[in-house]
């Protein structure tokens, strides 16, 4: 049964070979062609670059053209491969919205400004009235004093009607009283020898008169009607004072009032003005996102690539274009670190490339990094059985022509 079995194996494998015969070659001339590229390339490879070579690429300095907002394209200033200096426009993206939004955000500035006016108007209005007040206060403030400068008189009116003169005014009433009779006593000697008018006669009698009725009051006191007309002025001049002093606290809540009234007008209007100032925040990051909206070269070099067509929608970052510096140029290569010890910045080094062959380039050494390359080249019999890392050696090219362009294969010449 078994020999049965493997008899009958025997017998597929032949049929299934008999039927895929022609995939097998044609598997196998594949096969045998990959191998002689690769060993052909290696080959090339090792005839072409030497041991002080190294090879590397091509780069420039690009810059990316990224729109900071969303909209549609509008137009393109520049095509592909055109020079173009810094500031010059690239392209120009659609504003209908933004342009709304300014509108608006005018309207919003117009509105806030006439708030801010109408603040204005009623700050100066209640700072107005708060001086009013003022005056209305010290006019209350001197009423009071006044009133009270009248009571104090009529107190003290009052005070001498009670209680009567004092000595010294009696000894002044007496005085006065014996001057009059002895000019009297004189006076009437001259009259009765018609020296002297009956007139004058009675006009020294009557002045001896009174003076004699002042001492009688200065001795006697003042009559109780004087005494009731005094106490009676000062009760009206206490009244003035009571009056006077309502006055000045109806002044002072005025003033209070006022005050509060300006406290609350000057809120206002630094509400407004914040508003205003808010609105014209507005207006001005729109104003910016309008410039934005004009893409402009941020340096003088050539348009390398262009990625989006007219009337394309874009979102924010998106890529729209390249502008590369063409004029300088670099390779970046990988040295052994055993390779280092006889190369410097400065340094001058022959460059070639296969895009043009025969044609000879020379670059300078401007970078060797400080830090090593990631990678790791084990141990090996070719480097001495230790491991080793590379380095990043940077070679500036003159490109004036405009002959080298980014992402070339180079082969550098790092020999002395």
């Amino acid at each position: 049964m078994n020999r049965l079995k493997d008899t009958l194996k025997t017998v597929s494998d032949k049929e299934w070979i008999s039927r895929n015969i022609r995939k097998i070659v044609v598997s196998l001339v594949v096969i045998c062609s990959a191998m002689i590229i690769t060993v052909g390339a290696f080959q090339v490879s090792a005839g072409s670059i030497g041991r002080d070579s190294s090879q590397g690429i091509v780069y420039a300095k690009d810059v990316s053209l990224n729109t900071k907002i969303p909209g549609r394209i509008v137009k393109f200033y520049v095509e592909e491969g055109q020079k173009v200096k810094a500031g010059d426009p690239i392209v120009e993206i659609s504003s209908d919205e933004l342009q709304a939004k300014k509108a608006q955000l005018e309207a919003q500035i117009e509105q806030a400004q006439a708030g801010v006016d109408a603040s204005k108007a009623l700050l100066e209005m209640a700072q107005g009235n708060y001086s009013l007040s003022q005056e209305r206060v010290k006019q209350a403030e001197a009423g009071l004093k006044a009133s009270q400068s009248q009571r104090d008189m009529a107190k003290a009116v009052s005070e001498k009607a009670e209680n009567g003169a004092r000595t010294q005014e009696v000894a002044q009433a007496e005085s006065a009283f014996n001057l009059w009779k002895s000019t009297y006593d004189r006076a009437k000697v001259l009259y009765e020898g018609g020296a002297l008018t009956k007139q004058k006669i009675e006009e020294i009698k009557t002045q001896m008169d009174v003076s004699e009725q002042t001492l009688n009051m200065a001795k006697e006191g003042a009559r109780s009607e004087d005494k009731k007309a005094a106490l009676a002025q000062l009760s009206m001049a206490e009244a003035g004072v009571q009056s006077s002093a309502s006055l000045l606290n109806q002044a002072n809540e005025a003033s209070n009032i006022a005050l509060a009234q300006v406290n609350q007008a000057q809120a206002g209007l630094t509400a407004a003005q914040g508003k205003l100032e808010q609105a014209k925040a507005g207006q001005q990051e729109v104003e910016v996102y309008l410039q934005d909206t004009l893409i402009k070269s941020p340096m003088n070099g050539t348009v390398t690539a262009l990625n989006s067509d007219e009337g394309e929608l874009v979102s924010t970052g998106t890529s729209i274009g390249t502008v590369s510096n063409m004029d300088k140029c670099w390779v970046s290569a990988n040295l052994d670190e055993y390779k280092l010890s006889s190369l410097e910045e400065g340094q001058s080094v022959n460059v070639n490339l296969p895009a043009y062959k025969g044609k000879e380039f020379t670059g300078k050494i401007v970078t060797i990094n400080k830090q090593p390359d990631f990678a790791v080249k084990k141990a090996t019999s070719e480097n001495g059985n230790i491991d080793i890392v590379s380095y990043e050696v940077k070679v500036e090219l003159d490109n004036h022509d405009e002959l080298i362009r980014p992402g070339m294969t180079a082969i550098v010449d790092f020999a002395d």
